[in-house]
């Protein structure tokens, strides 16, 4: 079987599975993110440095354990984070004060203020440009002087002259130089995923959007904020909500579509049951994971859906979905339960725990693995996964992981 014959046949698997059939066995397609490096002595600064860095870790992988598909997640790079002045991720290295192997952290903090929902609403884009930016990245600040919401062309040529400011000269500059050191990390990441094709491997995702409230809260509000609003601020919400949505869905996925992207990758951060009731995840959470999913499906391409933390009280309203288009990945979650409402309608992805991967001895790998095929696997519909992102596991885990779901997921 040639190369091109072999990742064919593991992208049929796939595919067979998410459109709710049975292949020849159970899928395997962990979503592996530095343990391509932590299990393979590759530094996470290295990575960082040069995302070529880890093409020997992701050889070694897929050698050893031969995955239907390969979860490739983006890793931020350092020349971008240090020209910038990143304030709101930590990285290893000598600028954070973090060892080399230490995985980089964003950190949660508020830059959407309490009496700025107004000023957002009506302009997101020069909101963002003007105040988010200078705020989340310290060599950016002079961008906060720039005004360019005048349609009158007089006021345009007046405040032209403010890119003769020092200050926004300084912050015009950095934005082209971190430019061109994300243009370098977008080639080395074309080399890996030319090394992933040419072992063979299809890419799980080759795609990444986040629906609108997590965008918010990320990115703008911070996510302890964001939730609060749900109570605090509840129709500022769901206009600021409605904007992001309106801006960014249909943009980015005819962007993934022209791309040719097969499969994008939704992470779920602040939809989990602990955060919001579900009336609140109903109002604000779900419209816009919704719509994503669905613009999705309308494109031609395969959404993978990945519920972070438990999301058992939400089953029945994510089962809305298109029937065989659609992949949910959770963390935690009562499986009986979802295999009886999700399980009817989309792939479900998941979920022995990662946990056990890295701390608990291979009986107990094998006892989980075989739980979840006899609960998920009947009838189809089902690939193996963790519960979370892989950084860190035991070898002998990740052996009797891959070797127990072949073996004993056979239909």
């Amino acid at each position: 079987m040639t190369v091109a014959e072999k990742r064919a046949q593991r992208d049929e698997r796939i595919t067979k599975t998410i459109s709710l059939q049975e292949p020849d066995r159970v899928p395997f397609a962990p979503m592996t993110n530095a343990f391509f490096m932590m299990g393979y002595g590759i530094s996470t600064y290295d990575a960082m440095m040069d995302f070529r860095n880890i093409i020997p870790g992701v050889r070694g992988y897929i050698r050893d354990y031969d995955p239907d598909g390969v979860f490739l997640a983006g890793l931020y790079g350092i020349k971008t984070l240090e020209t910038l002045g990143t304030e709101f991720i930590h990285w290893p290295g000598a600028t954070c004060g973090l060892s080399l192997d230490s995985p980089f952290q964003h950190t949660d903090g508020t830059y959407l203020q309490d009496d700025e929902f107004k000023d957002y609403i009506l302009d997101p884009t020069h909101f963002t440009l003007t105040k988010l930016l200078p705020r989340k990245h310290r060599n950016l600040k002079g961008l906060s002087k720039l005004n360019f919401r005048e349609t009158f062309d007089t006021c345009f040529f007046n405040d032209l002259t403010i890119l003769a400011d020092p200050e926004v000269r300084e912050a015009v500059d950095t934005l082209m130089q971190a430019a061109r050191f994300q243009k370098e990390r977008a080639g080395q990441l074309a080399e890996v995923i030319g090394v992933i094709a040419e072992e063979g491997c299809p890419l799980l995702a080759q795609g990444t959007m986040c629906v609108p409230f997590d965008a918010y809260a990320d990115s703008a509000r911070g996510i302890i904020r964001a939730v609060e609003d749900t109570m605090e601020f509840p129709d500022e919400l769901e206009e600021i909500l409605n904007k992001i949505s309106e801006m960014n869905v249909d943009r980015i996925l005819d962007m993934y579509r022209a791309r040719g992207v097969k499969r994008v990758f939704i992470p779920l951060h602040c939809g989990v049951d602990e955060f919001m009731s579900p009336d609140a995840y109903e109002r604000f959470y779900w419209p816009g994971l919704k719509k994503s999913i669905d613009g999705i499906v309308d494109r031609g391409m395969e959404p993978w859906v990945f519920c972070e933390g438990n999301y058992s009280t939400r089953l029945d309203v994510i089962s809305d979905v298109p029937k065989g288009k659609v992949t949910y990945c959770f963390e935690k979650v009562d499986i009986k339960r979802a295999k009886e409402t999700v399980g009817k309608v989309a792939c479900i992805c998941g979920t022995v725990p990662t946990s056990l991967l890295c701390y608990g001895t291979p009986q107990q790998v094998e006892r989980a693995t075989k739980e979840q095929i006899d609960i998920l696997a009947p009838g189809g519909g089902f690939i193996m996964n963790s519960s979370i992102i892989i950084d860190n596991a035991r070898h002998e885990n990740m052996r009797v992981w891959r070797d127990t779901t072949e073996e004993y997921g056979k239909y």
